[in-house]
């Protein structure tokens, strides 16, 4: 490769194809989303210097997995996003054929991002090169040598995604991996001075205690602790994105998964004790491999991809882009269960409100719109109910409760998404549905029950279908509140 071209080429294909993009009215008005080209992964998420830090992976040349670049946006509200200059290029003899995924740690008032470098011969076979930068200013990047040098010995060259902490003094980093038996496994490193990595052991994988046949590999690894919000007890939670699951019922219906797992880090030991079943995080169409970071408010913030890989036949590609991320959301752990809660400052792009409240059967339009917060709440309820949104002659969002099976579900049918298949999750016997919902222009992300369980998934409405409206088979009690985004 060229290196010297690498950045006159992004800067070509920018100018090539920012037009045609910006006409298209599938983009997105409150989620990151590339100029032009393909996202992916989150990387790098992080607080530095008043401001919050994204990366993502990005190809600015297509829509396809090629030419991967670190782009970086800022903000000082996690909703309102200033575009910098690409961060990390394709551009050094251990990246050249991709910049891929990573994390970032500040540490002695300098912004550390921790990565993948990927290389390839010609005949396809892979060297991978974990790889640090820093920067005074959170915006140039001083590019390190590699500190970790393709795999240990027992794994293949499937080695990627640091995710890097510190702890009593010390820098961890876990990274995803696969053993020569093809199986998905994390590892851990660990440093002293953040440029000499050692490698400390295999803290879990497939067929790793109590996790039997797992995947093929355990992409994009995350580590951190939360605090129960009601037994006050220091949760350890593992979250990882494992490629190989098969369907089981309405779990791991997406070709890949990410979700999580309580447990217990033994930094002694080397090992992860396991304490729960692995949980999908999210239960909608459209999300893999998260990232998290605590923040000065002391808040566990999670964004992920809205997007799950080889999946790459969106109707948007024809605009040349594809792919956004999805809207921060809080962490919490509360009796021993993971909740996920829309940040606080969403309340801040409320616009006009409107409200509907009283006994439907039947269904009833409550509004229109095409980017807004809409929150409802059921009760005294005997039969199905739920919403629509996006509504038009071609297109519909279906937000369901099946009463008898006890089920929510989001139905994408209609519209030009290509997967038509429901997503589904068991609620149980409830007495009560609250559902905060956030639409854009191309996705919809669903809080059930004060975020109990979430679904995220990318709509492809026509243009024009915006009706709100509220079904019941027979009757329900029903309070709506909606806001139009600013």
């Amino acid at each position: 490769m060229d290196f010297t071209k690498v950045k006159e080429n992004e800067e070509k294909s920018i100018l090539e194809k920012k037009e045609i993009v910006e006409k298209d009215f599938w983009r997105q008005k409150y989620h990151i989303q590339g100029i032009v080209g393909l996202i992916n992964d989150p990387n790098g998420f992080s607080q530095f210097k008043g401001k919050y830090h994204m990366f993502y992976q990005w190809n600015p040349l297509g829509t396809n997995h090629k030419n991967k670049t670190w782009a970086h946006s800022v903000s000082s509200d996690l909703l309102h996003w200033e575009r910098m200059k690409t961060a990390l290029r394709p551009d050094t003899w251990y990246s050249k054929d991709g910049v891929y995924s990573g994390s970032a740690i500040v540490d002695d008032e300098k912004l550390y991002l921790f990565y993948t470098g990927n290389v390839k011969d010609p005949e396809g076979n892979r060297e991978s090169y974990q790889c640090l930068a820093v920067s005074n200013d959170g915006e140039n990047f001083e590019r390190w040598e590699p500190s970790i040098v393709n795999q240990p010995d027992g794994y293949t060259r499937h080695i990627r995604d640091p995710k890097i902490w510190k702890k009593d003094g010390k820098f961890y980093a876990v990274i995803g991996i696969q053993s020569e038996n093809l199986e998905g496994k994390a590892v851990l490193y660990s440093s002293e001075n953040i440029k000499d990595w050692k490698f400390e052991g295999e803290i879990a994988g497939a067929n790793h205690g109590k996790i039997k046949d797992f995947g093929f590999m355990w992409e994009c690894p995350d580590y951190f602790q939360l605090k129960d919000e009601k037994t006050g007890e220091i949760r350890d939670l593992f979250v990882f994105s494992p490629q190989g699951l098969e369907p089981e019922g309405d779990l791991y219906n997406n070709k890949y998964q990410t979700g999580y797992l309580f447990g217990k880090l033994d930094y002694e030991k080397t090992e992860f004790e396991i304490l729960s079943d692995f949980v999908e995080i999210d239960r909608g169409h459209d999300f893999y491999a998260p990232q998290s970071m605590e923040d000065d408010k002391g808040r566990r913030i999670i964004v992920g991809w809205m997007g799950i890989p080889e999946e790459e036949d969106f109707p948007t590609v024809k605009n040349e882009w594809i792919h956004c991320l999805t809207l921060p959301r809080e962490l919490k752990v509360i009796d021993g269960k993971l909740y996920q809660v829309p940040i606080k400052e969403m309340e801040s792009i409320r616009g006009e409100k409107i409200e509907f409240s009283g006994k439907v059967a039947g269904e009833v339009k409550i509004g229109t719109g095409a980017t807004y917060e809409l929150k409802a709440k059921f009760s005294d309820f005997n039969s199905d109910f739920g919403l629509k949104l996006r509504t038009g002659k071609n297109s519909e969002t279906v937000l369901k409760f099946d009463y008898n099976d006890k089920k929510f579900a989001l139905d994408r049918t209609k519209g030009e998404q290509p997967d038509k298949r429901l997503r589904k999750v068991y609620l149980g016997n409830i007495s009560e549905l609250e559902l905060t919902v956030f639409v854009d222009n191309s996705s919809v992300e669903v809080f059930i029950n004060s975020g109990q369980e979430v679904f995220s998934s990318r709509i492809f409405p026509e243009k024009d279908a915006d009706r709100i409206s509220v079904f019941a088979d027979k009757d329900v009690n029903v309070k709506i509140e909606k806001w139009e985004w600013k």
